[in-house]
């Protein structure tokens, strides 16, 4: 019998009932329920980005508990989908529970789930071969010869792939998810679900890993794939090697007939009219005949100088992605896994010291962990916060001098008379929009939060409302010198220094 509320699935009784029986347990199964009831009452992809790994750790005639990563997607979860939540419930469980959320960070790991088969936002369901069938082959590029150079990772590649750089060794917070999730699908459907992929961010946030993982996962699904994995300044130099001694026919078969193309630091290619041109035929090539390209920059593509338009536009086909700065709970997670990795886990207290002064760069998260239980395991101390103070003192004694988000509030308040329930409210209208979009455009410039967490500040918006509001205030200010200067006077009140 339907359960009320329920949407009947397309799916025949037995698939369902198969799919049931893939969860191992009565939890596992009560919550592949639960996720259909879900998928029903909220947009696909709000689902992949809030839901997808979440998992069910009671069900009983009283409760239902959710356990969600952090405590931003709980918070989000407690004030955009309760009434969701809790008709899917009622829905499946036959009546109304009491509906907890929990933070279990490590859940995923420890449940032994693998993040990389999670669907991808917003790309078409790849289609999977048998698990004792391999995965199809590319096609093979017009001019590919047979034998031409052995699948894997190619021996022309700069760049060796660390085994610590996969996707499960990967922390998945607010800051990357949408990254994460279309490495994932690029591993998983090459050439098909985001081509070209184009990940932007500064240094340390987890670019590399990223890419790394992608290698990693592709070759472990296709054996036979062939994959050139260098830098930008790399294939640079091959360029004017190849020119210097009039060999470019090798060079354009070399880059040519690869199966998927990841060039890290694409940016370098900003002031090289030349190589631009040589690669934007290389990129054609590939593209055409289906081959997957994946490229990363400390900038996003319009802001590459003297980047060729055309490039801009090609590298804008398929998916351009931020890697934004960790949130706490990001940062929290990445040190309790990095030091479990290690052998010794932070305290909690030691964790949030670290977590709070370091906030900027994941690869100081993990130097500050490395450091921190070196010394305590050389000297036979115990890892306290007073140990930390003193092995990290040069950590803790940098001074930042960053507003925070409620001093550009105040700021922005004071000088538009209005209120900050009016910045997030709903209201519309230009005299709260405006500030609202100043606001948003200044706590981006020059606070450390994501998209994600500055519109929930200001009434629950989504980034792309954010996204909108910073790119607005930004051509008015190219376009109005009134708008320039009264964003120079804010940021002057606000007593701000670029570091």
């Amino acid at each position: 019998m339907q359960q009320p509320g329920v949407v009947p699935s397309e799916e025949s009784d037995a698939t369902r009932e198969g799919s049931l029986g893939a969860c191992a347990g009565r939890l596992e199964a009560q919550w592949c329920e639960l996720q259909g009831a879900i998928r029903t009452r909220v947009q696909r992809e709000q689902f992949e980005t809030w839901f997808r790994r979440a998992a069910l750790t009671r069900a009983d005639a009283e409760i239902v508990r959710l356990a969600v990563q952090n405590t931003f997607t709980r918070d989000w979860l407690r004030s955009h989908y309760s009434a969701q939540l809790e008709q899917a419930v009622e829905a499946v469980f036959g009546g109304p529970r009491e509906l907890q959320l929990e933070v279990a960070p490590e859940l995923i790991i420890d449940r032994g789930e693998d993040p990389a088969a999670e669907e991808v936002v917003d790309a078409p369901p790849p289609r999977r071969a048998p698990a004792s069938a391999p995965v199809a082959p590319f096609p093979v590029s017009p001019g590919q010869r047979a034998g031409d150079s052995p699948p894997g990772l190619l021996w022309d590649s700069d760049i060796q792939l660390n085994e610590q750089y996969k996707f499960d060794n990967f922390v998945v917070g607010p800051c990357n998810r949408f990254a994460h999730a279309a490495a994932v699908g690029v591993s998983e459907a090459p050439g098909k679900a985001y081509n070209p992929l184009f990940l932007h961010g500064n240094v340390g946030l987890g670019k590399t890993h990223l890419l790394q993982s992608m290698c990693h996962a592709l070759l472990v699904r296709a054996t036979a794939v062939k994959i050139l994995y260098l830098s930008c300044e790399t294939f640079v130099n091959h360029f004017i090697s190849a020119l210097e001694d009039g060999n470019l026919a090798t060079f354009r078969h070399k880059y040519r007939n690869v199966d998927m193309l990841v060039v890290d630091d694409i940016h370098i290619l900003a002031n090289k009219e030349r190589t631009q041109e040589e690669f934007f035929h290389t990129f054609n090539t590939l593209y055409n005949a289906g081959k997957q390209i994946v490229l990363s920059s400390d900038s996003p593509p319009k802001e590459i100088p003297t980047l060729q338009e055309r490039l801009v536009s090609r590298f804008k086909w398929g998916l351009v992605t931020e890697i934004e700065q960790p949130c706490y709970e990001t940062r929290m997670a990445i040190l309790k896994r990095k030091s479990k990795d290690r052998g010794r886990e932070l305290p909690d207290d030691v964790a949030r010291l670290l977590a709070e002064h370091i906030d900027t760069n994941i690869r100081e998260l993990e130097g500050a962990t490395t450091r921190l239980i070196g010394y305590s395991t050389l000297s036979k101390q115990q890892i306290t916060t007073d140990l930390a103070r003193e092995v990290l003192r040069d950590v803790f004694n940098v001074v930042h001098s960053q507003p925070s988000l409620e001093q550009v509030v105040r700021v922005v308040t004071s000088h538009f008379n209005v209120k900050l329930t009016d910045l997030q409210s709903r209201k519309r209208h230009n005299a709260i929009a405006y500030p609202r979009q100043v606001a948003m455009f200044l706590a981006r410039k020059i606070t450390r939060h994501s998209l994600q967490e500055i519109g929930g500040f200001f009434g629950g918006r989504d980034h792309s409302t954010v996204l909108y509001a910073v790119e607005k205030i930004q051509v008015l200010s190219r376009e109005d010198p009134r708008i320039r200067d009264l964003l120079a006077e804010l940021l002057g009140q606000l007593d701000y220094r670029p570091r």
